[in-house]
């Protein structure tokens, strides 16, 4: 059987570990991470991330490299096929308001969504069911409710 358990030397010792924030692996583990000073400008601290990437320290392994936006890589989004959003508009004639019961353009009747006011009674049908064995008198609230409106 195998030798496991007990005592096993480190290939590259550290002295011993301070306490708290101070401590250090003393396993001779990586030495160095990768990190980057806080509060840079914008995109500075990215910069000094990559350029450690590039031209890893001594004693760490490098970082995959990160993924491209919009590739729709596993586990990211999907990529984006429509304009930029600086580009001019498609639609030049059209008002901004269009598709809302707002300002010029058509109204949101235009979308072919269902009316909202209009229901098909299930809701009303299944409080009703339900009201009668409620002690508390929230489902009868809720039936007449829904009963106004239909839903």
């Amino acid at each position: 059987m195998a030798d496991h358990g007990g005592y096993r030397k480190p290939t590259h010792p550290a002295p011993v570990s301070g306490p708290g924030k101070y401590s250090r692996r003393t396993d001779g583990g990586p030495a160095q991470v990768m990190s980057a000073a806080p509060d840079q400008a914008y995109g500075a601290q990215k910069a000094q991330l990559d350029a450690q990437r590039v031209a890893p320290m001594a004693g760490t392994a490098p970082l995959p490299a990160p993924a491209t936006p919009g590739a729709g890589s596993e586990g990211g989004m999907p990529a984006y096929s429509g304009p930029a959003f600086n580009a001019p508009s498609q639609r030049p004639d059209e008002p901004v308001t269009h598709g809302v019961d707002i300002g010029p353009g058509a109204g949101s009747d235009i979308l072919g969504l269902p009316n909202p006011g209009q229901g098909t009674g299930q809701m009303t049908a299944l409080l009703q069911r339900y009201a009668s064995t409620d002690t508390t008198g929230i489902l009868g609230t809720l039936f007449q409710a829904a009963q106004a409106r239909n839903a």
